[in-house]
């Protein structure tokens, strides 16, 4: 669509450059909806990359990050698949904001479309109530201010709870040191996949932990933080960097060495570091009303929070008689209703 000279494009790599521009220009912006992660996701997941980008005169003004799935029951679209990867509009105006969600509705109830969904951003949402829906589901967003200017160590300590100070003076009277090393993804994936069968979580792929060495730059992109004891490593911790705010995104800790609170101290180191480096937020990710106890570690770690939504528009009611396994198999990855909305 064009309108008084504004336009809406379907994303084209060559503009790749332009659209990390703009959304650096603008410091609430996060990763996940870098040209970076969403060429990841186009090479793990199988998908198309659908992304909504409003230019100006040639100038990049607004992004809408989405990617689509084809699958038995027609396409699905996600601002952003893969474990609740936050999306939603960037854009430097509400005209810009507006022209996007236009061209976002008009994907969103096409003939061929079975689902759509919106993950607002957690941090600063961009306000723009114009987005197709018919259903909705709640997160919490929570995030730990690091933007600070000198002592960072001590300044950190200060700020987080004393169950959390406890449990880092835990891990070093135990032994434990922390250091990153980017060659450690074939022991993070062993212990992320041991940790999520041990609760009955759906674990990352192989791929995942192949792929991520292969499209980021370590110390730059993404850091690997291994707690050691002994030599051995016993919890890695993976994180993500874009504009001002890390991600974190994969925590993984070898059982039997657990009360010796090797993540905390990981926690704390990787605090210190991103904040001396000139990162703002540590973002914790969406956690799900019903996980207390995630909720409550991350809040000894002096986390603020925010609720967040996912906007979904569902074009085709019979979805909501099949089971989560079945949509879960159809579409793996990819969000297309509330689990909580079927019959």
């Amino acid at each position: 669509m064009d309108i008084l000279g504004m336009s809406v494009e379907v994303f084209r790599p060559e503009v790749a450059e332009a659209c990390d521009r703009f959304l650096l220009s603008d410091p609430s912006s996060l990763f996940y909806s870098s040209s970076k992660y969403r060429r990841f996701l186009l090479e793990l997941l199988g998908c198309e990359d659908e992304t909504l980008v409003a230019v100006d005169g040639g100038v990049v003004r607004g992004v809408l990050p989405l990617l689509s799935l084809r699958g038995e029951k027609g396409r699905v679209f996600n601002s952003l698949p893969y474990y609740g990867s936050n999306g939603g509009i960037v854009a430097d105006s509400p005209a810009m904001c507006s022209e996007l969600a236009k061209a976002y509705n008009a994907l969103a109830v096409s003939q061929e479309t079975l689902a759509a969904t919106v993950i607002d951003h957690p941090i600063a949402p961009q306000v723009c109530s114009d987005l197709r829906h018919n259903y909705t589901d709640q997160r919490i967003g929570q995030f730990t201010d690091i933007a600070i200017q000198d002592d960072h160590r001590e300044e950190i300590l200060a700020r987080i709870e004393s169950r959390a100070r406890w449990s880092v003076k835990k891990a070093t009277h135990n032994g434990v040191s922390v250091e990153t090393d980017p060659t450690q993804f074939d022991k993070l994936r062993q212990l992320h996949q041991d940790n999520m069968q041990l609760i009955g979580g759906i674990a990352k792929s192989d791929a995942f932990f192949t792929l991520v060495p292969r499209h980021f730059v370590p110390g730059q992109d993404f850091d690997l933080y291994v707690a050691k004891r002994d030599g051995e490593v016993i919890a890695a911790l993976l994180l993500f960097y874009f504009n001002r705010t890390v991600e974190y995104f994969t925590p993984a800790i070898d059982h039997t060495y657990r009360a010796m609170q090797p993540l905390s101290l990981m926690l704390l180191e990787a605090m210190c570091d991103a904040s001396r480096r000139g990162f703002a937020w540590w973002n914790w990710g969406g956690t799900w009303t019903s996980q207390s106890g995630v909720y409550l570690f991350k809040r000894q770690w002096a986390a603020s929070e925010n609720r967040y939504s996912y906007h979904t528009q569902l074009n085709e009611d019979s979805v909501l008689e099949r089971s989560s396994d079945e949509i879960l198999k159809m579409y793996p990855n990819f969000f297309v209703v509330p689990f909580s909305s079927l019959k």
